[in-house]
C-alpha cells in the first residue's frame, strides 16, 4: 500500500509566497497541499474542516499572528506539527524564538526575494530533510494509533539483559563546556541554560543550527532569563569563565589562543560543514586543539550528525560527554549519532542536564559515579 502524502496547511499573509512555499513543497514529491490561508483565524478554520500533518505557519500576520494561533493549535487533541515562517527582522526573530520554545518543531526563514532561484534553492534545502522527519514522525503517530491491544499472555522467559560498556570516570576538573544543538535546541536550552549555576567556573562554547539574525535574539532571550551571562560571540573577545557564548548564524565559531596563554573567540566565513554553518564539529576541532584541559561536550536534540566527529577528536585530548536522551529529544539525531558511535559516556535526560553539568565541573561528583 502506497503511503500516504504529507498533508500540509501553508498559512501566510503573502499571496505570492504561499505560492512559492506550495510550489517548492510539491516539488519534493509526497506532499499533497490540502489548503491555504492568509491569517490565524482562516488556518484554524481549515484544521476543523480538515486533518493536517503539519502547519507552516507565518510569525507575523494580520488578524491573529503566528504567536496566537499556535497557541490555539497547541490546545487541540492530536496538534498538527507546526514550523513557523519567519521574516528577517529583529522582532520576527524574537516572535520566532517565542515560538520554538512554545510547540514549534523548527522554522523557516524568508529569503529577501531579491534572487528568485535561490530563494527557491534555500527553501528546497531547508524543507527538504524537515519535510522527511516529519512524515517520519507522521507514520509513527499513525502506528501507535493503530496498533491493536494485545490479550495477556504468559510471561515470557527472562531473556539476558545487555550489559553496557561502563563509562570512564570523568576528570576532577574541566577547562570547558561545549554544546551542540539544532531542531528543538531554542527550547532545550530554554530549560537547560537558566539552570546553570551563576558561578559556573569555566567558559560555555555553544553551536545552535541557526541562520543569521536569529543567534542574537536567541542569546538575548536567554540572557534575561538566566543566572549566567549569555551573548552572541564577537570576533575577538577574550573567553571568560561563566560566561555562554552562542556562535553567530551564518559563521563558524573557533577558539584562538594568544601568546600569552588566554583564549579569544574566531569568527570565519568558511563553507559550512554538514551542511551547518556554523557546525558543532568545527567548534569541537577547534576546543580539542586549543583548549588546555578536558571538555565536557553536550550532544544535544537535532537532526543529521553534527557534533559526531567532533567529539571523537575531542576525546583524543580529554573529553567527557553528555548526551541527550531519546525520550527527551524534539528530534533524537545528532544524540543518536554520537551514541552509535560509542562516544557518549552518559545519557542525560533535558531535564536533568544543567544539574549535571553543576555537578561535574563544579566537582561534586564522587570519582567513578
Amino acid at each position: 500500500m502506497p503511503e500516504q502524502a504529507l498533508r500540509v496547511l501553508v498559512v501566510d499573509d503573502t499571496v505570492v509566497y504561499r505560492k512559492i512555499l506550495s510550489e517548492v513543497l510539491e516539488s519534493l514529491g509526497e506532499v499533497e497541499i490540502v489548503g491555504t490561508a492568509p491569517h490565524g483565524r482562516l488556518a484554524l478554520a481549515r484544521l476543523d474542516q480538515m486533518p493536517v500533518d503539519l502547519v507552516l505557519l507565518d510569525v507575523e500576520m494580520p488578524e491573529l499572528d503566528g504567536l496566537a494561533t499556535l497557541a490555539e493549535i497547541q490546545k487541540r487533541k492530536d496538534p498538527p506539527i507546526v514550523v513557523m515562517i519567519s521574516g528577517q527582522t529583529t522582532r520576527s526573530a524574537q516572535s520566532t524564538i517565542h515560538a520554538l520554545e512554545n510547540g514549534a518543531l523548527d522554522f523557516i526563514r524568508k529569503p529577501d526575494g531579491s534572487d528568485p532561484d535561490a530563494s527557491r534553492r534555500e527553501l528546497t534545502e531547508k524543507l527538504r530533510p524537515l519535510i522527511r522527519h516529519v512524515r517520519t514522525r507522521r507514520n509513527l503517530r499513525q502506528a501507535v494509533r493503530v496498533e491493536p491491544v494485545k490479550a495477556p499472555a504468559a510471561p515470557p522467559a527472562a531473556l539476558p539483559v545487555p550489559v553496557r560498556p561502563v563509562a570512564a570516570a570523568p576528570p576532577a576538573r574541566f577547562a570547558a563546556i561545549a554544546i551542540g544543538v539544532s531542531t528543538g535546541g531554542p527550547n532545550a536550552l530554554g530549560e537547560m541554560i537558566p539552570n546553570l549555576p551563576p558561578d559556573l567556573p569555566v567558559p560555555v562554547l555553544l553551536v545552535q543550527h541557526m541562520p543569521p539574525g536569529f543567534t542574537a535574539s536567541l542569546a538575548d532571550h536567554l540572557d534575561k532569563r538566566s543566572r549566567i551571562r549569555v551573548k552572541e560571540a564577537e570576533e575577538g573577545e577574550p573567553v571568560q569563565a561563566g560566561s555562554v557564548y552562542i556562535a553567530p548564524g551564518g559563521r563558524h565559531m573557533v577558539l584562538r589562543r594568544l601568546p600569552e596563554g588566554g583564549l579569544i573567540i574566531g569568527l570565519n566565513d568558511q563553507p559550512a560543514v554538514n551542511s551547518c554553518k556554523p557546525s558543532v564539529d568545527v567548534l569541537f576541532r577547534s576546543m580539542a586543539a586549543q583548549v588546555d584541559g578536558p571538555v565536557l561536550a553536550l550532544v544535544m536534540t537535532g537532526m543529521g550528525n553534527d557534533g559526531c566527529e567532533g567529539v571523537r577528536t575531542l576525546k583524543r585530548q580529554s573529553c567527557y560527554c553528555l548526551s541527550q536522551t531519546e525520550k527527551s529529544c524534539v528530534v533524537y539525531g545528532m544524540p543518536l549519532a554520537v551514541d552509535e558511535a560509542g562516544l557518549s559516556d552518559e545519557q542525560v535526560p533535558l531535564e536533568r542536564m544543567a544539574q549535571r553539568v553543576a555537578q561535574l565541573v563544579q566537582r561534586k561528583v564522587l570519582h567513578g559515579e
